[in-house]
């Protein structure tokens, strides 16, 4: 089954994949009736210099659905959103936001894993042609099936 394919017959799946950066808790939320949360495990900077790595899962009911990691270096952002980031107190979107700074989504690949259980996506978030963030996306298919099945949906 091709990407599109799926993306076709899994409606809830789509609106996962389309949600604007910082938005996918509320679509978890909207369309699944059990508790969503998000945690930042860990922020570091991986070699010294600029640039860090924001390590995020986004659990329903429990089950880790999303595992991400956000990455970015201080010379592309404002000092203020840099500042924020910093703190670790709020989520990237939510930063984006509060100082209204227009963002695209452009996805540089989806995959598979073999068994299909699955979904790898790196995709960049841009702003007036200039990458802010680079995020590696592991959405586990199995877990979102058991919280389906478990709530009937």
């Amino acid at each position: 089954m091709s990407i599109l394919k799926l993306d076709e017959n899994d409606i809830f799946l789509k609106k996962i994949l389309d949600a604007p950066l910082g938005q996918v808790v509320t679509v978890l939320g909207e369309n699944l009736n059990c508790k969503i949360r998000i945690d930042l495990i860990e922020q570091n900077t991986p070699k010294p210099g600029t640039k860090f790595e924001r390590k995020i899962v986004v659990s329903a009911d429990g089950l880790p659905i999303i595992r991400a990691i956000i990455k970015f270096d201080r010379n592309q952002l404002p000092g203020l959103v840099v500042n924020e980031l910093l703190q670790k107190r709020s989520l990237v979107g939510t930063i984006l936001n509060r100082y209204s700074i227009l963002n695209d989504k452009k996805v540089i690949s989806t995959n598979f894993d073999k068994d299909r259980k699955k979904l790898y996506r790196i995709y960049e978030i841009q702003s007036h042609g200039r990458i802010l963030f680079e995020i590696d996306e592991e959405i586990k298919l199995d877990h979102l099936d058991l919280i389906r099945k478990k709530y009937h949906l």
